[in-house]
């Protein structure tokens, strides 16, 4: 059975427009021709407009893509399949869960293929496991009311013999094996052989909802304790709730209602039964867990296998939330070594509430780095100085080092140019000449300053600062002092900032803000106070209260870093000509354009987030003043986005997000102002891990 078709939204633009060109011909057809019937000239009108429709069949019955080589429709092919896992990594980023349930592939007896959906929690359902003849429907074996989400290359081949062939013998299509919510071992094994030792991309997501627990699957031994105890306390409690009634239930029954959204420890292992054999073959592995059992699990097979002699990409992350990180709270906290420390490609590495053996990984496992980041890691699981030093050292080429959280060890009360033999990292810094983007997030103010007059990056240009609850007004001053050695503060090379949480006293953002005169692009999220007035000295570097104080009549204090005989500009950042904002309104960001242009120091490119409130009426004055202005959804919003009419007040939310900016620039000139403003997402994610508790990219 073909997959239903299903519209996903309605862009009201272009249905208006459309409406419009067919009631204006229709009125001159009926006027030239007073003698035809209106159903025969709408008849006449719309069959003259799809002549052109790509998804209208040609009238001599020849399909001109029919003409391409192979190679090259195997190229598309490879491009669609591309596109989808880039769609999908942001969706993911946007979501909350990221749960994207895997459909099957089956064909007809007669060659010309039907795409249908197998269970999504069988791992033993048909899928199409014979690769060199078509494989029987099932599809009456299926819920016709069931959501299907059939994967690109499976579609494409599907579509008629041909097609079929050029898929199948496009190995790099079914590279990508992603266990999620509910795996399909079959499709896993028929993608591994015909993709015919390529190297595999491999995501798994042990991730589960806040509301579930790991004892909530049925895999678990405590699952049938804990659903009888609940039943029979909501049964005591008289909830009314027929589904919690015991004795009116089959206790089958009643677990079969209940859907399962994520992977077992059991579904895990045997995922990892099935792809190891394949560690030859493993070109990346992402993995996901909510808790540290399911790493730990994961770490324990790792610590066998001998080799990955493709492996490039590592991604390792725990999303447990933990209040304390001084110490490690999981109850086994053995520091395992994958592949025996045996994967000499490796080039990607991100171990996010993840530890390993260390001191083991140097010299042969992490070394020849590119990408490193370490997040989120209790003080007595963290590397030591040396080992780090070493890694870094192992690393010529290393371009990227985000520090979430962690990094290398420091004992409390000890100066970080201390001597080793008393803990510290000693007097000389930390050279990492290659680095060019550094992320630094979430350390204790003392720790963040210690990391930053200790390593010395004199070519770093884009920088990531996230920080929030403690003033770090010490870290501030820290960041404007030379690294011992150099005649220059990091700052004073910054191209690209990024914001998303700075709190320090107005001194210590004049002194900051000064300092960035070589900055181009800056992403500012307005969080706080602070952060607020960062904004506020780009419009007017004489400003120091929060905007919603100078809004509701505060008055500015006294700038205490003139006080100390510092100059202000006439304006920050004069080379800036990129501005990304998140919980900024339209009203703040085309005041900061305005001034900038008076100023001389105009802004070229803007990018909003698209939860933030902009009228129809400032979006088209944004645009008329600026090279580029588009709209993004942000890594933690919601599903729904809120649009405003010109006077402030809310439209219905648009779900989808997403209308054309071309149609509204070919509007303007007749808009009447009574439309909600356009929105236009804009991907500026790079979708490489996850963006969850605060984490965020450089560029």
């Amino acid at each position: 059975m073909p997959p239903k078709l299903r519209v996903l939204s309605q862009n009201a633009r272009h249905e208006k427009r459309m409406q419009s060109e067919i009631q204006s011909s229709l009125a001159s057809a009926l006027k030239n021709n007073p003698q035809i019937e209106p159903k025969e000239a709408l008849w006449s009108i719309t069959t003259e407009m799809l002549t052109n429709n790509p998804f209208q069949p040609p009238k001599d019955g020849k399909c001109p893509i029919n003409d391409l080589p192979d190679e090259i429709l195997g190229y598309i092919f490879s491009v669609g399949v591309n596109q989808e896992i880039e769609d999908e990594m942001n969706d993911y980023d946007s979501e909350d869960d990221g749960d994207f349930e895997e459909e099957e592939e089956d064909g007809d007896e007669n060659g010309e293929e039907d795409v249908s959906s197998a269970p999504a929690n069988s791992s033993t359902a048909p899928f199409d496991s014979d690769m060199d003849s078509d494989a029987s429907s099932d599809s009456d074996m299926f819920d016709d009311d069931e959501d299907i989400r059939v994967p690109f290359q499976v579609l494409v081949s599907h579509v008629c013999k041909r097609w079929r062939a050029v898929a199948l013998d496009a190995h790099i299509l079914w590279t990508s094996l992603d266990f999620v919510a509910r795996p399909n071992l079959e499709k896993a094994r028929t993608y591994i052989s015909r993709s015919k030792g390529l190297p595999l991309s491999i995501s798994i997501d042990c991730t589960f909802p806040e509301h579930l627990d790991e004892k909530d699957h049925p895999d678990h031994p405590l699952y049938s304790k804990d659903r009888k105890e609940a039943r029979a306390v909501a049964h005591t409690a008289g909830c009314g709730d027929p589904h919690c009634l015991g004795e009116d239930m089959d206790e089958d029954n009643h677990e079969d209602e209940e859907e399962l959204y994520f992977l077992s420890q059991q579904d895990l292992s045997s995922i990892l039964d099935l792809i190891e054999p394949e560690v030859a073959h493993w070109g990346s592995l992402e993995f996901r867990a909510t808790t540290y059992g399911y790493v730990q699990l994961l770490l324990s097979r790792l610590h066998k296998l001998p080799a990955a002699p493709v492996l490039e990409s590592l991604q390792m992350f725990h999303f447990e939330d933990c209040d304390d990180y001084d110490k490690f709270m999981g109850a086994d906290k053995t520091a395992f070594l994958p592949f025996h420390g045996n994967a000499p490609l490796l080039k990607d590495v991100v171990f996010w509430g993840v530890h390993i053996d260390w001191d083991a990984a140097v010299p042969n496992f992490l070394n020849g780095l590119r990408d490193l980041e370490l997040s989120f890691h209790a003080k007595d699981v963290r590397p030591s100085y040396a080992t780090f030093e070493k890694v870094i050292k192992l690393s010529p080429d290393l371009h990227t080092l985000t520090l979430s959280l962690s990094g290398p060890q420091l004992p409390p009360d000890v100066e970080f140019d201390a001597d080793r033999e008393e803990g510290g990292w000693g007097a000389t810094p930390l050279t990492i000449p290659s680095l060019h983007e550094f992320a630094i997030q979430f350390h204790d103010v003392a720790y963040a300053s210690a990391l930053v007059q200790h390593l010395d990056l004199p070519a770093v240009t884009g920088l990531l600062l996230n920080f929030d609850e403690e003033d770090y007004s010490d870290f501030v001053r820290a960041l404007l002092r030379p690294v011992k050695g150099r005649a220059e503060s990091l700052l004073q090379h910054i191209d690209h900032l990024k914001i998303a949480g700075l709190p320090c006293s107005v001194a210590c953002a004049d002194l900051f803000l000064d300092q960035l005169a070589n900055l181009k692009s800056l992403n500012i999220k307005l969080v706080g106070d602070e952060e607020d007035v960062l904004f506020e000295k780009l419009v007017d570097p004489t400003r120091t209260v929060p905007w919603h104080v100078r809004a509701g009549g505060g008055a500015e204090v006294a700038p205490a870093a003139a006080a100390a005989g510092f100059k202000l500009p006439a304006v920050f950042c004069a080379k800036l000509d990129t501005l990304t904002t998140n919980e900024a309104d339209g009203a703040r960001v085309q005041e900061l354009v305005a001034a900038r242009q008076a100023a001389g120091a105009p802004l070229a490119r803007v990018f909003m987030s698209n939860m933030d409130r902009v009228t129809a009426k400032e979006e088209r004055w944004l645009r008329a003043n600026l090279a580029e202005l588009e709209f993004f959804e942000p890594s933690d919003s919601e599903d729904e986005v809120e649009v405003y009419d010109e006077d402030g007040d809310e439209w219905e939310t648009d779900d989808d997000a997403e209308l054309d900016a071309d149609v509204a620039e070919d509007e303007d000139d007749d808009e009447d102002g009574d439309e909600p403003p356009l929105i236009s997402p804009l991907a500026r994610h790079l979708g490489r891990g996850a963006r969850r508790r605060g984490r965020m990219d450089v560029d």
